[in-house]
């Protein structure tokens, strides 16, 4: 009884409790993932701290002594993290003995202090670690020897180009390569034989951006800015795709690379299915091209008011903007489901009600559309209107309307809205309207 009640403490709490010093902590062989924060010891003291290290320095050594495997070992530790770069290393070879696979370390943000820039990554080196997560903290400087990784995930490091370039080119097994929050990418190489993933978000450079891939498996790549950084859509960027042929999926950030820059990237990249774009605010039309697009998104787009299209094989739409686009031609047969964030308010009422129609007939051959929207005013369409015009929705099986604003509305609202939408679809199958 008392073994089965031991095998179901987490590891923080069996160390809390020093069990793990006594010799029935061979319990733990059905726990290889070790997880330790410095929330486990609450003291902020040096004291507290050195005595929590001497804790996780027990349970491992003890784990090798019994030679019980660690899958998985989480270290959000490093408040004091210059302290620790002599015993970690001897933590994670001790680990890698007993076939460590995922390695997670950082440190819990604000936990003593916000200067998470201060502590140093220790070296890495391992024969075994298949996924590493670093976060909050710098690996400037850092040694790295990880023969089998696969997947590598950052979050706010700062670190240089050059050891980015070196540690995915010391990686010949990598697959996957995720950048969050992080700094200093001004000349970036992607590149790894196996590389198949790259996905970079909440980028903050400043400065021209030069991004060059050699990754000939790369099928996914996402580059995209921390928003709230307004200065970041003045700056021009290159990008250099000629070592990436394969790509099939391409999301970009407008307020870090040119629109002109994407045009030439998306006419390289020949076999490319979807490509999403993230607008800036002076972007008021936008032209895509490609022959084999199946799935196109635009999103963030405040002033975009006219989208010209040449995608004949585009499968999927999405579009989210407080404008009604102007949106042709309508080249595209495949055409089967759109996302649409738009409001549909009135101002100019006869002029309101045409211009939602006519961008509604775009999709009026999809298969399902779904609308999200404040103001529905412009779906309500007059007789009058109705007497001008063909249902612009004529084949939509599908369609759903979200309303965001919870407003009051009476019944004979209500139901000319559903009318409305009825009528705009007369092949309708299925239709839900929430809010």
């Amino acid at each position: 009884m008392i073994q089965e009640i031991m095998s179901r403490l987490s590891p923080r709490h069996a160390t809390q409790m020093d069990i793990l010093s006594k010799d029935w902590n061979c319990a733990f062989n059905t726990l290889p993932a070790l997880e330790f924060d410095e929330k486990t010891f609450g003291s902020k003291d040096d004291d507290g701290h050195d005595t929590f290290l001497e804790y996780i320095d027990r349970y491992i050594t003890r784990r090798h002594e019994l030679n019980l495997s660690i899958d998985s070992m989480s270290l959000f530790i490093f408040s004091r993290g210059n302290k620790l770069n002599p015993i970690v290393p001897k933590w994670i070879d001790i680990a890698s003995s007993l076939n460590l696979r995922r390695l997670s370390l950082g440190r819990i943000v604000n936990y003593p202090d916000r200067r998470w820039y201060m502590q140093i990554c220790p070296d890495l080196v391992s024969d075994t670690i298949s996924v590493l997560r670093v976060s909050h903290l710098s690996m400037e400087g850092v040694k790295t020897r990880l023969p089998r990784l696969e997947e590598l995930v950052l979050h706010r490091v700062e670190k240089s180009d050059e050891f980015s370039n070196k540690l995915m080119l010391s990686c010949p097994a990598l697959r996957r390569v995720e950048l969050i929050d992080c700094s200093n990418s001004k000349d970036l190489l992607i590149c790894g034989p196996k590389l198949e993933t790259f996905e970079a978000s909440g980028m903050s450079d400043k400065g021209n951006l030069s991004i060059s891939t050699s990754a000939p498996n790369l099928v996914s790549f996402s580059y995209t800015s921390n928003f709230s950084m307004a200065y970041l859509y003045e700056e021009l960027s290159a990008l250099q795709v000629h070592g990436s042929r394969n790509l099939r999926e391409l999301a970009l950030d407008l307020r870090m690379v040119e629109i002109r820059t994407i045009r030439k990237t998306v006419s390289q990249l020949h076999l490319l299915e979807t490509l999403r774009l993230k607008g800036r605010p002076s972007t008021e039309r936008i032209r895509v091209t490609h022959k084999n697009l199946k799935h196109l998104a635009l999103t963030g787009f405040n002033y975009l008011i006219r989208v010209k299209t040449q995608t004949p094989n585009l499968v999927s739409f999405q579009y989210d903007g407080p404008n009604i686009l102007v949106i042709g031609p309508r080249d595209s047969t495949t055409l089967a489901n759109a996302r649409l964030e738009v409001d549909f308010g009135v101002r100019n009422k006869r002029r309101s009600y045409l211009k939602a129609a006519k961008f509604l007939r775009y999709f009026g051959h999809c298969d399902s559309l779904t609308l999200i929207c404040k103001e529905v005013k412009a779906l309500v369409l007059p007789e009058e209107i109705k007497s001008e015009m063909l249902p612009p929705l004529q084949n939509v099986k599908h369609l759903r309307l979200q309303i965001l604003c919870n407003t009051p509305e009476d019944i004979d609202t209500s139901s000319r809205l559903t009318e409305s939408l009825r009528w705009m679809s007369p092949n309708l199958e299925t239709l839900v309207v929430s809010s």
